[in-house]
């Protein structure tokens, strides 16, 4: 079968990997190619974690691990690393605990006053919380380059520099038209292209409103040990009346991550300005400085990226008619399934039918109506 993934970011690099590994011709294209500055999936590290109040969420997150095991396996090389996380959050709290114990997730209900014994330093707050010792970093940028390894290995093409106009049908299957006024004939595609998504989708007669954002996270630490928080767990710490929550994680050899549960402005596909925006940096270093005390308030680094909200705030993922395969909308919280995308897409790809889980993700869920936009989504709260 002759397939073409666009998008290699997060989810299109690891399903173009994964059809190579099960013998199909791949080419996978790109604006810019994987690990770019202006890509959603840019940056070292992402948070993975089976705590969270939806059910789906929660199988494929089990799922996720294996996924991300057998990716380390196949490529010998460190992908993800296990620190447990700390949520503290009241609203989504007993939703989340009552999914921990149908699941039979290790978990443990964290009073206020222990919070710190779980993270070194937190500063209780009046909120309970609960510790998940079942999570950690994503590795992206490694995650990335062993499934790029694995897809040139097995004979996969790679098609970067230009952009994709159009996508329907040509000859017996799916024809991808390109702005150098070429174009590809595939038996299917493959579209996980990120915030460039809803244009290509226009080519095809699928409307769904999709909502990019750029986000920006900042690195604390020690200039002259950025290591001294490789061990430190993760955190998500939810909003507080107008006080945006946070989410924290450690990024080895470079320092502590924490980013604003906010975004810092819509995205627009004419905006290539990445420079962190100084009041944001200023806002997560008092964070810090007030919260997460056993973090130096010493900026590091800073980062913006891009991701996409759905309608709803979960994903779409859709074996469309005329072999077509959509991957869209990872609402901020697409990497920590990255490896097991590259599965379920695969599969979609290979016509298999979807999963009760990967069902519950397809368009399908849309026929009776959107629901009305009020903004993005907040972790946790969709």
């Amino acid at each position: 079968m002759k397939c073409v993934v666009i998008g290699a970011g997060a989810w299109g690099l690891p399903t173009a990997a994964e059809l190579v590994r099960r013998g199909h011709r791949v080419t996978l294209v790109d604006r810019y190619g994987p690990l770019n500055a202006e890509s959603s999936s840019s940056g070292p590290t992402r948070l993975w974690r089976i705590a969270d109040p939806d059910p789906v969420r929660v199988r494929m997150a089990l799922r996720g691990i294996d996924a991300m095991e057998r990716l380390a396996e196949r490529s010998q090389s460190t992908v993800f690393l296990k620190r447990g996380l700390l949520w503290r959050d009241d609203e989504s709290l007993p939703d989340l605990v009552a999914m921990m114990q149908r699941f039979d997730v290790d978990h443990t209900v964290v009073d206020d006053g222990d919070v710190a014994t779980f993270f070194p330093g937190l500063r209780p707050d009046g909120r309970a919380a609960v510790w998940q010792p079942a999570a950690g970093v994503v590795l992206a940028e490694e995650s990335l380059r062993a499934q790029e390894r694995l897809f040139l290995a097995g004979g996969g093409m790679e098609s970067f520099g230009r952009t994709v106009t159009g996508i329907g049908a040509g000859g017996n299957g799916v024809r991808v038209q390109f702005d150098d006024h070429t174009a590809e004939d595939a038996d299917v595609v493959v579209v996980a292209a990120g915030p460039g998504t809803p244009r290509l989708l226009e080519t095809i007669g699928v409307d769904l409103p999709l909502h990019p954002y750029l986000e920006q996270t900042v690195h604390f630490g020690d200039p002259e040990n950025p290591t001294a928080t490789d061990d430190h767990p993760c955190l998500f710490d939810g909003p507080r009346g107008d006080i945006p929550g946070i989410y924290a994680m450690p990024s080895p050899g470079i320092g502590y991550k924490i980013g604003l549960d906010l975004p810092l402005r819509p995205y627009d596909d004419a905006d290539l300005d990445r420079t962190p925006d100084v009041m944001r940096t200023a806002l997560l270093r008092d964070r810090v400085e007030r919260d997460l005390t056993s973090v130096k308030p010493t900026v590091l680094g800073a980062h913006v990226c891009s991701w996409t909200d759905s309608p709803d705030g979960k994903f779409v993922i859709d074996a469309l008619p005329d072999g077509v395969v959509l991957a869209c909308g990872d609402s901020g919280e697409g990497f920590k399934y990255s490896a097991l995308m590259g599965e379920v897409l695969a599969d979609l790809a290979e016509g298999r039918t979807a999963d009760p889980d990967v069902a519950a993700m397809s368009m399908a869920r849309f026929e009776a109506g959107l629901p009305l936009h009020t903004g993005p989504h907040a972790l946790g709260r969709h």
